[in-house]
């Protein structure tokens, strides 16, 4: 299988299922959208190997995580899977480090053997999992060869916490009757404590070595920041709030006020 091919299928995976991984803005350089297709497409089939029902017998679960994680560790272990080809390229063309992959997997197989968090510190354990490394390889693609300093990294941890906290909000609705949320505190207490992370983040897009990539942050956290407003304006939590059209306004005065 050749690369081109392998990240054309990454991109079908990417762009028919998106998620939380910046990969379908227009806003993203045409330089990175390969590379972020990839890496979406490998967290889309962590994602499957955890949560949907191929089996439920959690040891097979975790199995299959244990071997996709030597694939992208090892790539010397033989493998024709495109996500994987796709992945071990762009590992190899930007030099990214494996970790914040490894760390990914680590948030895939918490959910496999789910236990709720029971403290505000475990709940940020969780997101430096889950969702601080989406940041980080953002970053580091945006950057190219060039390293990322500590600063942005400190800041770029806080909005993707921020982020993975505001989603949780957004889905008590569809959590609480399984059983399996993430927030060990009143709502009020956990919004209260998300704009603080968004306050200290969001700073992040000013280390963007592009404008689109900044522009592209500042996107990101005036959406993330509209959402949690919502989430607590809500006034019961059996709704789930979501953005539309009319959400334009506060959405345009989050974005220009990051500028």
């Amino acid at each position: 299988m050749t690369e081109d091919t392998a990240y054309a299928t990454c991109a079908r995976i990417a762009t028919s299922h998106y998620e939380n991984f910046p990969v379908a803005s227009v806003l993203v350089p045409l330089r990175m959208r390969k590379h972020l297709f990839a890496l979406y497409a490998f967290s889309r089939t962590a994602d499957d190997l955890a949560d949907e029902p191929w089996t439920s017998n959690t040891s097979e679960r975790l199995c299959a995580l244990e071997n996709l994680e030597a694939l992208i560790v090892d790539p010397r272990i033989p493998s024709d899977d495109p996500v994987i080809v796709a992945v071990r390229a762009t590992l190899r063309d930007c030099q990214l480090p494996t970790t914040p992959l490894e760390r990914l997997l680590e948030a895939f197989r918490r959910d496999v053997a789910f236990v709720a968090p029971a403290t505000w510190e475990e709940v940020l354990t969780y997101c430096s999992f889950s969702a601080n490394p989406v940041g980080e390889l953002f970053l580091r693609l945006d950057h190219g060869h060039r390293s990322v300093s500590r600063e942005a990294l400190v800041a770029s941890d806080s909005i993707c916490t921020a982020l993975q906290i505001t989603n949780f909000l957004q889905d008590l609705s569809i959590d609480i009757p399984r059983g399996r949320h993430y927030l060990p505190l009143p709502v009020d207490h956990v919004i209260e404590r998300t704009r603080e992370l968004f306050t200290r983040g969001r700073h992040v897009a000013g280390f963007a070595h592009s404008l689109r990539v900044n522009l592209e942050l500042r996107a990101i956290i005036a959406g993330g920041e509209t959402m949690l407003h919502l989430c607590a304006q809500r006034s019961e939590l059996t709704l789930r709030p979501s953005l539309s059209l009319r959400h334009l306004p506060m959405l345009a005065s989050r974005f220009f006020r990051l500028a």
